[in-house]
């Protein structure tokens, strides 16, 4: 299966062509400057339009990917500085923000389990439980991707369940029509639930952590179970009707199709994996421990000396012991569960990332940028908090199609802020929304790594996935809607 060069996959984002890298870069340097010639408006401090000029220099860069993302992420540390907006202190600080650690820790627990396989076992087992029949494939591939990218990444997600499922589709249809529908069905179902999958936990994708970070700051401090309260609510409701939307309108799969020929390729791959390995059992023992740890992390805080428990220092604490815990390799005893050469292999970037987004929003909030925002946004006040809402989600899911979800929320930020100093609006209704809309661009293969896979397979088409993408974007802007403003104001309580 042809897939995207690996660089392209890291922030589950998007491959701009090398035409497009150019107009951006030139673009975002004519757009930075023509702002700093015009100068700041009335009643704004100087210090702010400098940093807004580097946002949207920023912006552009991010968007058009003229530099490597993470590259643009390190402008803050250089700029800021020289344009006398931050201190080189107060610059660098949010480089290092915990919520970048626990990135990476969840990052080092997610390598470990695929290089022992144990997510591959996963996925098969649970596509044996759920039967054989086309519907009942394309609903398997879609639960186990749910399942994953929960915890794991949703591009490593991607990737591990779309060759597999192109393999049982081959395997249970002939050549035609019915087999493509199949296996388009399956990679659509497979990329859309990596995305949706990923919004139930905090660090089901990178965006949820930047989420989280914000409502931090803003006084919305969000504990797991309380996360996966409304993130779970999003997937119980788009899961089930992404897989309608897929194999009762937009493919219409016959109710049996060679299944027995799939079922066999399933139990095959099953049987091939062997019984669960040393390495495997003591990956699964560590990752269900952290799980467990993150769940009821507030009542382990109330335990003698474990008052400074925080979701970052589980995290950290469950990669140590992957390096310390013995692999049970017999011909290397001292072999840890996870060794630095596959460390190093995650997605650093992304934790540059992290902290460019910081220190840019540091430096707009702290020269009061956020502010003046706030008071021309004060007429939002008199609108519905839902219509506020649907206004937020609607224009971020469809800037997400066109922008990396992580430099789309990174965008959002200061927007965010503003909004809620400008309508006196909940920031948890505000937050929450927009981090979750993030990550729903289901209509473009550049709108996500997942899409991006889906359709190199050749299976779904273009004007397929624009007219399904479409719909379930309404869907989701619906949806993150209803589960915020329903739940959230539940969980406050």
């Amino acid at each position: 299966m042809p897939q995207p060069a690996p660089e392209t996959l890291l922030e589950e984002g998007h491959a701009t062509s090398g035409l497009g890298q150019r107009i951006g870069f030139f673009l975002g340097l004519a757009i930075a400057g023509t702002m700093a010639w015009l100068g700041a408006p009335d009643g704004l401090n100087p210090k702010a339009w400098l940093a807004l000029c580097l946002l949207a220099l920023m912006i552009v860069w991010w968007v058009s990917e003229a530099i490597p993302v993470a590259a643009t992420a390190l402008l803050p540390l250089c700029i800021l500085p020289m344009m006398g907006v931050l201190k080189p202190v107060e610059a660098a600080a949010p480089y290092a923000d915990p919520i970048i650690f626990l990135f990476i820790g969840g990052f080092m627990i997610a390598a470990a389990i695929e290089q022992s396989g144990l997510h591959r076992r996963i996925a098969i087992h649970v596509l044996l439980l759920v039967g054989s029949s086309p519907a009942a494939i394309v609903g398997g591939f879609m639960l186990a991707t749910t399942l994953l990218s929960m915890w794991i990444s949703n591009t490593a997600t991607a990737l591990m369940m779309t060759p597999i499922a192109l393999a049982v589709c081959q395997a249970a249809a002939p050549e035609g029509p019915h087999r493509r529908s199949l296996m388009a069905a399956c990679v659509l179902g497979v990329a859309y639930c990596a995305s949706i999958g990923g919004v139930g936990t905090p660090i089901g994708t990178p965006t949820n952590l930047i989420g989280a970070r914000w409502l931090e700051a803003n006084g919305v401090g969000l504990s797991f179970p309380q996360w996966m309260a409304i993130g779970g609510a999003i997937i119980a409701i788009m899961v089930p009707l992404t897989w309608f939307v897929l194999t009762r309108i937009a493919y219409r799969l016959p109710k049996h199709l060679g299944d027995d020929t799939a079922r066999a390729v399933i139990a095959a791959e099953a049987r091939a994996l062997g019984p669960i390995s040393r390495k495997e059992g003591r990956v699964l023992v560590i990752f269900l421990l952290v799980a467990l740890a993150w769940i009821f992390r507030e009542p382990l805080s109330k335990l003698p000396g474990l008052s400074g428990l925080t979701d970052m220092v589980i995290a950290v604490l469950g990669a140590v012991a992957l390096f310390i815990v013995p692999a049970g390799d017999k011909t290397n005893p001292g072999k840890g569960l996870l060794d630095w050469d596959v460390a190093e292999r995650i997605p650093w970037g992304i934790a540059i990332l992290f902290g460019g987004g910081l220190s840019i929003a540091a430096a707009l909030e702290q020269t009061g940028l956020s502010s003046y925002i706030g008071a021309q946004l004060t007429g939002l006040g008199a609108l519905p908090v839902l219509l506020v809402v649907l206004i937020l989600v609607g224009a971020t899911v469809f800037l997400s199609e066109l922008a990396s979800n992580v430099a789309t929320l990174t965008a959002m930020l200061p927007v965010l802020t503003a909004m809620v100093a400008g309508s006196g609006g909940d920031p948890l209704m505000i937050g929450a929304s927009a981090t979750f809309a993030a990550s729903f661009g289901f209509m473009l293969p550049i709108a996500t790594a997942a899409n991006a896979i889906a359709y190199a397979t050749g299976a779904p088409q273009q004007r397929e996935m624009l007219r399904v993408g479409f719909f379930l974007n309404l869907c989701g802007i619906a949806t993150i809607a209803l589960a915020v403003g329903l739940i959230g104001p539940l969980i406050r309580n």
